[in-house]
């Protein structure tokens, strides 16, 4: 008889458990949702002024493309409109192996030079591709919010 009554009382206090850990695990997974979506819309804003920046020559097209590539790799969410961006991600690949910062810096300037002309002949190629492509960008980001 103790028995039953032990289970009478044990049932109910294990399932009012499982709901409150339940409710602990449902409650972090609205939170890393919230996170994801507002680090998308950080993400999105981003692209936006660089995209933007790109389209009115404000950064060069090299320097706009591995900036636009990179954030473009960061996106979680796979964008409801797709848009043809692979110019930007082909410029992007192309000056991968150029030196950039203090790198570049630390290059001979034979050695920079020599990039600096790669660099240009990348852009005189891929250029107009690339701004084309951020501007296609401009025109689905505010469909992507």
């Amino acid at each position: 008889m103790i028995w039953w009554i032990a289970a009478l009382l044990t049932v109910p206090a294990l399932t009012l458990y499982a709901a409150v850990l339940w409710r602990r695990v449902w409650h972090r997974q609205q939170q890393r949702l919230a996170q994801t979506q507002a680090r998308q819309g950080m993400l999105i804003d981003q692209l936006e002024v660089l995209a933007r920046a790109v389209v009115q020559q404000q950064v060069n097209v090299t320097e706009g493309a591995l900036r636009l590539a990179t954030l473009l790799d960061l996106l979680v969410v796979s964008p409801a409109q797709p848009v043809d961006l692979a110019a930007i991600h082909r410029l992007a690949d192309a000056a991968s192996t150029l030196a950039i910062g203090e790198r570049r810096q630390a290059l001979p300037r034979p050695e920079r030079r020599a990039q600096d002309r790669q660099r240009e002949a990348l852009e005189a190629e891929q250029g107009e591709a690339v701004t084309n492509a951020a501007r296609r960008l401009l025109e689905v980001l505010p469909r992507w919010r």
